[in-house]
């Protein structure tokens, strides 16, 4: 019913589009995330594009700077929003303006103008959302029935109250792994906006110093929750299956990993929810980590007829619905229906508590200090002690510090 409901609405699309209008099979759309690829097939299907991945990220990147650098710059690719998404993409020149379709798409009802803030660069736009995404507790509602746990945490407190209870029931309370080099990073930047969002962000300009003591603080309590045993193999990279199997409760992640989970046999609603991670200390104001990934054009793409219908019809209500059943994620079209239950769920926290939506650390750290600074991060999840959080406190401050003495 789903993929009928789906092709009709992109019928009345088509059928709306001007005479002159071209889709076409050869326009290739270039991302890391090999795990999406049917669901982007599935959109590309109707919308005139295949796709084409690659991995690990670091491959990406070097296949897309090296692209743009050769003159060669990919039609449509996907990248990170934030610093690396203005320094490393829209600064090149490359990258094609979509001022006048986001113009459509607001005036369409479609999406809000707010959705294009994160693509917004010297007033212009050069992305479509591919997913905009707010960071939650994903969590196993079965498992905490086994471990006499009732409702979802409302405090750290009763957070850590459920950790416990799931260890003595035998069940992993967290999943966390640095599957694919970048997830280092997770639960420090959750710690940092429980324990005080101002000094998480100083960290994206140099007002905060990676030897405060605040950072510190946060390291302490990441340290003893591994003390605890409260996370599961952070070597493992089959993080997926390690929550979908049934053997980890908890799962701290974007809603953009909760089709993922759902196509790993997870049933939303019994053995699938989500919940906010709640402040560390009670008076902070209610709030999130987001991410908005861009989809981009070479400024060579906007030209092409076939490449702009095709990203016409990605961003349509017609592309959105589908990307929405195929993947369960959700792109921001206000008119496509909910990928699930749990987005929903988490936007109405948000406008209930006024939640304030903090940038992930990911895009927010200067693309030239991100790959040296996961890679401290991660080697703290290998070895997570005070001490080895004091070697890689010293290392982030010495690169970053250095960093900020000479952009400021």
């Amino acid at each position: 019913m789903k993929t009928l409901l789906s092709r009709a609405i992109l019928g009345a699309w088509l059928g709306a589009l001007s005479a002159g209008a071209v889709l076409a099979d050869d326009v290739i759309l270039t991302h890391d995330k090999p795990f999406y690829s049917a669901f982007l097939q599935a959109v590309g299907d109707i919308c005139g594009f295949k796709e084409q991945s690659y991995n690990p990220p670091e491959q990406f990147k070097a296949f897309v700077t090296s692209s743009i650098a050769s003159g060669q710059t990919p039609e449509i690719f996907t990248w990170w929003s934030g610093a690396t998404f203005r320094d490393e993409m829209v600064a090149t020149g490359q990258i094609g303006q979509l001022d006048d379709l986001w113009a459509e798409l607001i005036a369409s009802g479609s999406f809000t103008a707010a959705s294009a803030e994160p693509f917004t660069v010297d007033g212009h736009i050069y992305a479509l959302p591919l997913g905009i995404n707010k960071w939650v507790m994903l969590y196993n509602p079965t498992l905490f029935a086994k471990a006499g746990i009732e409702g979802e945490p409302k405090t750290w407190d009763e957070l850590m109250a459920a950790a416990e209870k799931l260890k003595a029931a035998g069940i992993t309370p967290f999943v966390s792994t640095n599957q694919d080099g970048w997830r280092g990073f997770i639960w420090f930047e959750e710690i940092m906006i429980r324990l005080s969002p101002t000094a998480y962000l100083g960290l994206f300009d140099g007002t905060t110093s990676y030897d405060d003591p605040i950072v510190r603080e946060a390291f302490q309590i990441w340290s003893d929750m591994y003390a605890k045993g409260y996370f599961s193999d952070p070597r493992s990279n089959q993080e997926v299956l390690d929550f979908a199997s049934g053997g980890v409760a908890m799962n701290l992640i974007g809603d953009w990993a909760i089709g993922l989970m759902a196509k790993a046999g997870m049933e939303v609603g019994t053995t699938l929810d989500a919940f906010v991670v709640p402040n560390i200390k009670p008076d902070l104001p209610a709030g999130m980590i987001y991410e908005a990934s861009p989809l981009m054009i070479s400024v060579e793409g906007a030209k092409n007829p076939a490449v702009m219908n095709a990203m016409r019809c990605w961003a349509s209500d017609a592309g959105a619905t589908v990307w929405s059943e195929t993947s369960g994620l959700f792109m921001g079209n206000l008119n496509a229906p909910a990928p699930n239950a749990i987005v929903p769920k988490i936007n109405k926290f948000a406008v209930d508590n006024g939640a304030a939506l903090y940038t992930r650390w990911w895009e927010g750290v200067p693309a030239d200090l991100q790959g040296d600074s996961v890679a401290a991060f991660a080697s703290f999840m290998l070895n997570p002690t005070m001490e080895q959080a004091d070697k890689v406190m010293a290392q982030l401050t010495t690169l970053h510090d250095a960093y900020w003495a000479e952009n400021k």
